[in-house]
């Protein structure tokens, strides 16, 4: 091995490498097994979780905006909130206002059109449910749940 290091030039120019292709390929001739640099699960997992969140280098105080125009707050203690820990600023302002988590049957609807705007005078909440049916019974059935879900709300 003395003889490969004194014919090089610089260290990019190793004849090693020019002869054998890789380190690997050099081990393995010499009659050596190559050690495999390997890592337990644990330190895998340690290692994604203190890059996640907070910790991220590209962290920005937990409050970003979406593709589609709407303010993302980082609160992953909400009912509301997404998987990954994320839940639409109007939506927990309307979810403060109410001091109820919201439905899956709501909305909330930014009266002005600009989806940046979350102050609670801009919001109003919507209820996208719907009667499957169009005969009367079922109507009044439905405005009578209606009523019983938001007459004791302060919407």
């Amino acid at each position: 091995m003395k003889q490969f290091i004194e014919d090089c030039d610089t260290p990019s120019n190793l004849p090693i490498r020019n002869r054998f292709g890789n380190w690997t390929k050099f081990v393995k001739h010499m009659g050596l097994e190559p050690i495999k640099p390997s890592i337990s699960p644990q330190a895998r997992e340690a290692s994604i979780r203190a890059r996640k969140g907070k910790r991220s280098p590209a962290w920005k105080g937990g409050r970003h905006t979406d593709h589609n125009g709407y303010v993302n707050i980082y609160k992953p203690s909400h009912e509301n909130a997404t998987t990954k820990g994320y839940l639409g600023e109007h939506r927990l302002v309307m979810s403060e206002h109410l001091g109820r988590p919201l439905l899956k049957c709501e909305n909330v609807h930014h009266k002005n059109g600009d989806r940046k705007d979350n102050r609670i005078e801009n919001l109003e909440l919507w209820n996208t449910t719907q009667p499957s049916g169009q005969r009367i019974e079922d109507k009044v059935l439905f405005a009578k749940e209606i009523l019983r879900l938001y007459e004791n709300n302060k919407v």
